[in-house]
């Protein structure tokens, strides 16, 4: 998985604007591939598929 920052992948569509992947005003994503996994043994529906590519934007410092 490479990141790329300069441009967007417009064969990845995201609206998740606290990713550091995410292109601007753009629901586009800058990777150029990214991983896709349920945290359901049997997924049934769109709640239980998260993009384990996602990594925030912010980043929080403990002290």
């Amino acid at each position: 998985m490479m990141f790329n920052d300069t441009q967007m992948n417009h064969c990845i569509h995201c609206s998740v604007k606290d990713c550091k992947y995410h292109c601007g005003d753009e629901n586009y994503c800058s990777l150029d591939s990214i991983q896709v996994a349920s945290h359901e043994k049997n997924p049934t529906d769109e709640k239980c598929v998260d993009c384990r590519s996602f990594e925030c934007k912010h980043t929080h410092s403990m002290f």
